[in-house]
């Protein structure tokens, strides 16, 4: 015999519509000014289920015996789809090709069509896929068998069995709310409720009929976001208790953009990192992972650098040490900063722990080291621990492991948790239970393939942090149907690609079975009938409801979705919502409109005092020359980029080994040496030189490079200097001796003192001299030297400034290349250095006008003038962001502060309303 509750259930299709239903009805009582009343019944369907079967198996109404002994989660279901799979293709050829977690996620969703929808596989139409999948399905059984597991779509056919055998006390009334797809599995419920004498109802959320419904036409998906969040925003100052949606079939891909753009317009408040977890006049019906919050995601990284018993990256370390979730992350962040950049600097883009922690031991001991006693501790304490684990545990054992591990990095660090960093660690407790939940079907594992699994789970549990009201602007995804009808509803995304959603058949299964069955996603036009019903709850689900599709998306041209063919087209202006940098620029917020405000020019800074001093040599004047903003910030504020680390030598440090070697090779020697060497003699003088330089560049490193490495550099090197030695410094006319190499001098320039390394000065036989600065990258142009701004000012300095009275036949690059070896520069005649270009020739007068520069002193004295007026520039405090062409500004270390981009979108705000402007004057 049925018995009954005299009270209705209202089963919801999601936790969230179950929440927004309570809510409703708990705001609804309070304005009836009711002080007590009993909760609104409405739950999760499958909670509700678990709910009826519990008390009946306390009531003694199920045997103990028919119960199964585990109902797989999905994750768990997971595990047992890899498990069969990887055993069906233990003996295949190319196992390991197989992506088995990919074709586990198939399986499940095969298998569940299967069951759900009944379907009978005939064998003899049966394709090679399904063939292999039945194998591993028939595996899958077996275990399951063997462990007494059902997976979730069996679980649920075997309550329904019970409640059909009369199992369970129902309540009298049961109304199903947000099912847009009724599934057999749903569909048989229902009719065994009815059976049993429950009315069944579906819970009316809209309102009886369409309302107000118009479609707007956009330029592409941003022009839609920018027009949905100005409409939500005119729409809540029009009124701020109003409730209002906006729907968007492509949420996990947008949500990040719409949620910037959303604290822009409506809560620009936020930006500020204080206000950053305020309540929002907003909420996303789709959470994120948890693993993508950074409480968690530190959590993680500490647990694979504990564990890493191969190279770590060097990226992954920053990462850590940016992270304020572990240790003393706030007090020691200024040495955790200087840390970063000497590792950058120091060590490869890999390497081992122990690498690691001996590093940070030589740069933190002694009175000059950083300090970082806390976060040493913990990273100590952390990697230690790891060590004295067994290789393998079970999952349980696994899940202290790991949280004891995480209390010796003292995780969550030592300042206070916000409500959202409190909430994430919570669910990172439920997600240790559950991993502990494991070992049954993972049995004993290493710490790799343990940390894979917590990983899994992480990115498996959806993260939503609760507010304490629920706020009036809901976004949602096309399937969430809201708690009751609102006000005003904006529907975006809706072009013939995204809506209907392409048919997806289960390539596991006969798709000609699938569409006979009109299993969901089979066929177009399954999708397009399910579509269909979401419009007709759409439509219904607000007083006015406005759709929009994009005309265009880059160049390819968008049609809208067929869904809109009997929608009418709205006219009139749409108004666009800016970022909350577009707003500035248009000019002062609102908010901020009564405060006095101060406007600084940055296109001057503060001049250099008499006797002030300004480091950087030469690169302080190429970088003045160039964009005074780039020297500013770069050699007078001291702003850096920091290094990229990588693995071996960078491009930087190979060619200082080949300015290195060419200084040991020439030092006090002439051409005359040079052309009476051998072959033989020549390759045994640059491998003593090679083996000197690299002696000498392993021992400054805190680890030494292997010897083969070594190896490989050195024939590099004697391989480049021979050729370079053979094919050109050979191949001059005039004979020669070097008089100086690598020289380093400081010279005065307008009260400046210039610190530059010259690499190399040769006297020719007639008493000249030679100016060489070594090459060994391909970007190489000398023509600014007869600029007003000259961009490669070493050579002309000193020349210009510290040759006196002597002569100068040339001043040129050497580029030392395997490929287009050779000299670029200036010479007074032909004979000098080949390949220079010639003064007096049409090549250097294309460069060199005659009328400025009628002979070889003028050009002097052009250097002299111009680099002393840019020295002048500097002293003025000269700032401003200008350039002649933006590709000199490639190897700026300091090219975010000079804001190109904003520069760009104030030139253009400038021009467009100028033409305004024009256009009113016509």
């Amino acid at each position: 015999m049925t018995k009954h509750f005299n009270s209705s259930l209202i089963l919801c299709s999601t936790p969230r519509l179950a929440r927004s239903l309570q809510g409703i009805f708990q705001r609804e009582q309070v304005r009836k000014g009711i002080v007590k009343w009993k909760p609104l019944n409405a739950v999760l369907l499958s909670q509700w289920l678990g709910q009826v079967l519990d008390e009946s198996i306390l009531l003694g109404e199920i045997d103990a015996a028919n119960i199964p002994s585990t109902e797989l989660n999905s994750l768990q279901e997971s595990l047992l789809w890899e498990q069969s799979i990887r055993y069906c293709l233990k003996s295949h050829e190319a196992e390991d090709l197989f992506d088995a977690s990919g074709l586990a996620s198939a399986a499940m969703e095969a298998n569940r069509l299967i069951i759900e929808w009944n379907l009978h596989i005939n064998m003899d139409e049966a394709t090679e896929e399904t063939k292999q999948f039945l194998e591993w399905r028939k595996r899958f059984q077996w275990l399951c068998k063997q462990n007494g597991y059902l997976e979730s779509v069996r679980y649920g056919n075997w309550r329904l069995d019970l409640l059909e055998s009369g199992v369970g006390t129902l309540p009298a009334q049961i109304e199903f709310a947000g099912f847009d797809r009724i599934n057999p599995q749903l569909k048989r419920l229902q009719d065994v409720l009815v059976k049993r004498g429950v009315k069944v109802n579906s819970a009316l959320l809209t309102f009886d009929s369409p309302q107000e419904v118009k479609h707007i036409v956009l330029t592409n998906q941003d022009t839609e976001c920018r027009a949905a969040v100005a409409w939500a925003k005119a729409q809540l100052a029009e009124n701020p208790q109003a409730s209002i949606a906006i729907v968007v079939p492509e949420l996990a891909v947008l949500r990040s953009k719409l949620s910037a753009l959303l604290d822009d317009v409506l809560q620009a408040s936020a930006a500020r990192p204080a206000l950053a977890e305020s309540q929002r006049c907003y909420d996303f019906s789709l959470g994120v992972p948890l693993n993508t919050q950074p409480v968690i995601a530190t959590a993680i990284h500490l647990l694979q650098l504990a564990w890493q018993r191969g190279s770590i990256f060097q990226q992954e370390i920053v990462q850590l040490l940016h992270s304020p979730y572990w240790s003393e992350g706030l007090l020691e962040a200024d040495a955790r900063a200087l840390l970063e950049a000497r590792m950058r600097r120091d060590l490869p883009l890999s390497f081992k722990s122990t690498r690691l922690q001996n590093y940070i031991h030589k740069v933190t001991v002694g009175d000059g080291g950083m300090s970082l006693p806390a976060t040493i501790k913990a990273l100590q304490s952390l990697i230690g621990y790891a060590q004295t684990q067994e290789a393998r545990q079970l999952p349980s054992a696994w899940a202290l492991v790991l949280d004891q591990a995480l209390v010796y990095a003292d995780w969550p660090g030592r300042r206070s948790l916000s409500s959202f960093e409190y909430q994430a660690t919570k669910s990172f407790d439920k997600v240790l239970s559950a991993l502990a939940g494991l070992d049954d079907l993972l049995g004993k594992i290493d710490a790799k393939s343990v940390i894979s699994q917590l990983i899994k789970l992480c990115q498996a549990q959806i993260f939503q942090p609760e507010y304490k009201q629920i706020p009036p602007l809901q976004i949602m995804g096309m399937i969430e149907a809201a708690a009751a009808p609102l006000d005003a509803m904006w529907v975006m995304g809706m072009n013939d690609h995204v809506w209907p959603p392409i048919a997806r058949p289960n390539a596991l299964i006969s798709a000609s079975l699938q569409r006979a069955a009109e299993t969901p996603n089979a066929s177009s036009d399954v999708q397009v009938a399910f579509a269909k019903s979401i419009h007709e709850r759409l439509i219904k689900s607000a007083r006015s409801v406005i759709f929009s599709s994009a005309m265009q998306d880059g160049d390819r041209q968008l049609r809208a979705s067929p869904l809109m063919q009997d929608i009418p087209l709205a006219s009139g202006e749409v108004v666009l919502a800016k970022t909350l940098a577009e707003q500035l620029i248009d000019g002062v917020p609102k908010e901020v409109k009564n405060k006095p405000w101060q406007w600084i020019d940055d296109n001057q800074g503060p001049a250099v005092e008499d006797g002030g001093h300004v480091s950087g040599g030469t690169g302080l004047l190429k970088a003045q020359a160039i964009c005074p903003a780039w020297a500013f910030y770069q050699y007078r504020l001291y702003a850096r980029a920091l290094k990229e680390p990588v693995d071996g030598l960078d491009a930087m440090d190979r060619g200082n080994l080949v300015h290195q070697v060419l200084e040991v090779f020439w030092d006090g020697r002439d051409s005359a040496y040079l052309q009476a060497l051998s072959e033989a003699e020549m390759q045994a003088v640059l491998e003593q030189a090679a083996d000197k330089v690299l002696t000498l560049f392993n021992q400054e490193h805190d680890e030494a490079f292997s010897v083969a490495f070594i190896q490989l550099e050195k024939e590099r090197l004697v391989k480049l200097v021979m050729a370079w030695l053979n094919d050109v410094e050979k191949a001059r006319e005039m004979g020669f001796s070097v008089q100086a190499v690598e020289r380093k001098q400081t010279i005065p320039i307008d009260s400046l003192s210039i610190t530059l390394t010259v690499d190399r000065v040769d006297q020719l036989e007639d008493g000249r001299l030679v100016v060489l600065d070594y090459k060994t990258g391909g970007n190489i142009d000398f023509k600014s030297w007869a600029n007003t701004n000259i961009a490669e000012p070493q050579l002309p300095i000193y020349a210009a400034f510290l040759m006196g009275d002597a002569q100068v036949a040339a001043v040129c690059f050497a580029k030392v290349l395997l490929e287009k070896a050779g000299y670029a520069g200036i010479a007074t005649n032909k004979g000098v250095l080949q390949g220079a270009t010639l003064l007096e020739e049409s090549r250097g007068r294309r460069i060199f006008a005659a009328a400025e520069f009628p002979n070889w002193p003028s050009v002097i004295a052009h250097w002299k003038n111009r680099i002393t007026a840019t020295a002048q520039a500097i002293k003025a405090g000269d700032a401003a962001v200008k350039f002649e062409n933006e590709k000199q500004l490639t190897y700026c270390e300091v090219l975010p502060l000079l804001r190109l981009a904003e520069r760009q979108l104030q030139f253009e705000h400038q021009q467009a309303e100028s033409h305004q402007q024009v256009l009113g004057g016509l």
